[in-house]
């Protein structure tokens, strides 16, 4: 059991470490949910990299790519959409064109952007590591959860962004 959920009346956790998150309900909640994110984040990443050699923020850049019309989005739109470190995008967008995933054009309506766009081979890759990536979210996430519960943590997640997105744009 880890230190959010075993503290005791003397702030201490199992193992004997001062917890220093705090005892208020949301308080421990944020540990949960931080500790839970991490540990979620962590054994995706490893599965996904070892089955495919994509980090989760390939995918992620991958995704948007695949989902959008002509697998392809301006890169302000991709950097809008990304979760994982859109500063790093420009990087991350070379090493996926090295490897022959996606490529890079000047926009035709805006010589001055440039477009990424998936290529067949990213296509292809990124279809494996969707069925994949798909897997490892059964056996890690659905077991946890049953319907109603997964309505309300997506209820929560839905409203944490909402605060932290409005707090982005104040």
């Amino acid at each position: 059991m880890t230190a959010s959920h075993s503290g005791t009346a003397t702030g201490n956790d199992q193992r004997g470490r001062h917890d220093l998150t705090g005892h208020s309900p949301k308080a421990r909640a944020w540990r949960a949910f931080f500790e839970t994110s991490a540990i979620i984040s962590d054994r995706m990443e490893k599965r996904l990299h070892s089955s495919t050699g994509l980090r989760l923020s390939d995918y992620n850049l991958m995704l948007l790519l695949a989902e959008a019309e002509n697998n392809q989005l301006r890169m302000g739109e991709l950097a809008e959409g990304m979760v994982f470190s859109p500063s790093r995008l420009s990087y991350q967008v070379k090493s996926l064109e090295k490897r022959g995933m996606i490529t890079r054009f000047a926009d035709e309506s805006d010589r001055r952007g440039m477009t990424a766009q998936l290529t067949d081979e990213g296509r292809t890759t990124f279809e494996q590591a969707s069925r994949l990536h798909a897997q490892h979210i059964k056996q890690l996430f659905h077991p946890a959860l049953d319907d109603d519960q997964a309505r309300v943590l997506r209820l929560i997640c839905d409203q944490i962004k909402d605060t932290a997105t409005a707090e982005d744009q104040a």
